[in-house]
């Protein structure tokens, strides 16, 4: 064999399987049939897909051929059309690999031996071996693994060389929706004597593969719903392939239905009932049922209603309270957002610390809840309708709200009212200065009189008169 050709006869063995049927020779009236079948290795390895074997046959009373072989989950199947029309005589068959697209030169000295007592045979089996990158084939000779009858032609022996991959797609995630990114693994797939250098992924299993990359995983989003055939086919690092096909169910996702609105009041009385309206839409059609949880531990859960369609509901609270109505729509698949509001049965809030309640819904209120601590305390209304608030449980007041206004302010102790004290003061001063006057007049005036009264008891004196002594 020429030493330049690409690829080289290696040992072919023919084993010619024989099953005798007791069937009297017939060899010219009818034309006999005659399938071989085998397995084609190229390097001492199965070919893979892209590798197609055609053979010619030419002898004497035979029609020349020429076949391809196509690969079954047995190998390779030779389905060759042998007739023969006279007698059964040495065939000669020469064997053409087609590799990567093209054709290389046929093996040389390849024989199928038909045997004329076996003329009856209706299957023979042939392994064909084919050295692509070395080999001697001048001297030695292998038989064929099988065993048989058959002779064998050609020389040389087989180096072992490389092993194709094996694709495996299994990992990939089978089942997703629109728009949704879909997950593919490729990481099972191995090479029994080298390693897989790329991946290639055929979304539609078309033929043309899509996307390619060293990398065993990736991701793709299909935009239509339905059921995807993905080829996976991996090369190694000899440049031998595989493939491997999964089916990948894409779904269109169920969009949930849109938050539904609330109609009803947000302040009320206990015992008393109430009407509240909900209403929400589905954009895939589908019937909706509402699930309402109105703050008291109670729960309604409508039938499911066609789609657009509100539902009414009456409720009453038992106690006074705050309570936070929540309501959603469910399809029967996925639950809308959640709307909700506050209803404020006989409480008034104050500011953002917390609520007033009146527990008896006289229009008074008679405590105060906290809503950090969640301490209710007593509260006392002012004259002037104001009341006083215990924030924190102290029994000192902290607050003073004013309902009408709403305006919240801090206690502070009331400056003492003196003008009483300063009246009394000033009145008992006056008293104390009237009555000190009055007790000095007194005592001046007594003094006066005693003056008087001293002057008037002393004796009189006598006075001489100068004229008589004269």
């Amino acid at each position: 064999m020429n030493q330049n050709r690409v690829i080289k006869a290696f040992v072919i063995s023919m084993i010619l399987a024989t099953t005798s049927i007791a069937i009297a020779p017939t060899i010219v009236a009818q034309p006999l049939f005659h399938s071989i079948k085998g397995t084609l290795y190229i390097d001492d390895s199965v070919a893979g897909p892209g590798v197609d074997i055609k053979f010619e046959v030419s002898a004497l009373d035979f029609s020349v051929i020429y076949q391809t072989i196509e690969q079954d989950q047995n190998g390779y199947n030779f389905v060759p059309e042998l007739f023969d029309d006279e007698t059964f005589g040495g065939a000669t068959v020469e064997f053409k690999v087609e590799y990567e697209g093209s054709f290389v030169s046929p093996v040389d000295n390849v024989s199928i031996v038909l045997d004329k007592d076996d003329e009856s045979v209706a299957e023979y089996i042939l392994d064909l071996h084919v050295d692509a990158t070395s080999g001697d084939d001048d001297d030695d000779d292998d038989d064929d693994d099988n065993g048989g009858s058959g002779g064998s032609g050609g020389s040389g022996g087989y180096t072992p060389s490389n092993q194709p991959p094996v694709a495996d797609a299994s990992e990939s995630q089978t089942s997703g929706y629109v728009d949704e990114s879909i997950d593919f693994d490729g990481s099972k797939s191995d090479d029994p004597d080298g390693t897989i250098d790329l991946y290639e992924w055929d979304w539609d299993n078309d033929g043309t593969y899509d996307y390619n990359s060293t990398s065993s995983t990736t991701t793709h989003t299909f935009n239509v719903a339905g059921t995807y055939s993905v080829a996976l086919r991996v090369t190694d690092n000899e440049g031998a392939t595989d493939k491997d096909t999964i089916e990948v169910i894409i779904s269109k996702a169920n969009l949930p239905p849109t938050k539904p609105t609330i109609e009803g009041t947000s302040e009320g009385t206990k015992d008393t009932e109430y009407t509240y309206n909900f209403q929400s839409t589905d954009p895939d059609n589908d019937t909706i049922q509402y699930i309402v949880n109105w703050g008291d531990g109670e729960v309604t859960e409508t039938e499911f209603l066609p789609n657009g369609t509100a539902s009414t509901q009456i409720h009453s609270w038992m106690s006074a309270g705050k309570y936070t109505l929540t309501v959603r729509a469910f399809d029967n698949e996925t639950v809308s957002a959640t709307n909700q509001t506050t209803v404020l049965i006989d409480v008034h809030l104050v500011d953002d610390i917390g609520y007033l309640i009146d527990d008896d819904a006289d229009g008074t209120y008679d405590s105060f809840h906290n809503d950090t601590s969640g301490q209710e305390t007593d509260v006392e209304k002012q004259d002037d309708g104001t009341y006083l608030l215990d924030d924190d449980g102290d029994g000192e007041w902290d607050y003073v709200y004013d309902i009408e206004t709403g305006t919240l302010t801090e206690y502070s102790e009331p400056t003492p009212d003196n003008t009483a004290l300063i009246v009394l003061a000033i009145i008992v001063i006056l008293f104390l200065i009237i009555l000190g006057y009055l007790v000095k007049r007194s005592n001046d005036k007594k003094k006066a009189q005693k003056k008087a009264a001293e002057k008037k008891s002393q004796p009189k004196k006598k006075t001489t008169s100068k004229k008589s002594k004269k």
